[in-house]
């Protein structure tokens, strides 16, 4: 079986070739060496990114030693954040939080660093009045909460077609 920490020294290696800003959001191997590689970018991820970083760990993999199945993604919007990048990334966006206590936020993720973010809380319950009206209302009245990586379980973005 494929080792997981070569794949991930390799995707470091590639990514600083790359040179594009790209950070890893995660790497798994199966037992059938099956390689999943997600990642993501301050500016996002486009396809040249990935046949990149997939061209760079294929070549460092030897298949006549050990056939594998290589896949290398962008991290989709309906996947939860799992790094402080993403995080940091996505300052300004809401998203639903559910803790490990399992408790449940919605609200905007207004800061994030290495250590945790602050959630702009929405108030639970308001009436829904005109788009605007209560975009400012929420906004005026949102408590922040500070939150480490540690005590949340999942964080999606809520994705808002205006």
């Amino acid at each position: 079986m494929i080792n997981k920490q070569k794949v991930q020294e390799l995707l470091e290696a590639a990514l600083e070739e790359n040179g594009s800003g790209l950070f890893p959001v995660s790497v798994s191997v199966s037992p059938r060496n099956e390689i999943k590689v997600y990642l993501d970018g301050m500016q996002g991820v486009n396809i040249e990114d990935c046949v990149s970083v997939s061209r760079y760990i294929e070549n460092c993999l030897d298949r006549d030693e050990e056939d594998f199945e290589l896949t290398v993604s962008s991290a989709g919007l309906d996947q939860p954040l799992r790094v402080a990048a993403q995080y940091q990334k996505n300052k300004g966006r809401d998203v639903k939080v559910l803790a490990a206590s399992g408790e449940t936020f919605k609200g905007r993720i207004s800061d994030a660093d290495m250590s945790g973010f602050t959630l702009a809380v929405s108030p639970a319950g308001k009436s829904k009045k005109g788009r605007k009206s209560q975009k400012e209302t929420a906004e005026a009245e949102a408590e922040p909460r500070r939150f480490s990586y540690e005590e949340i379980k999942e964080t999606k973005l809520v994705i808002t077609f205006k």
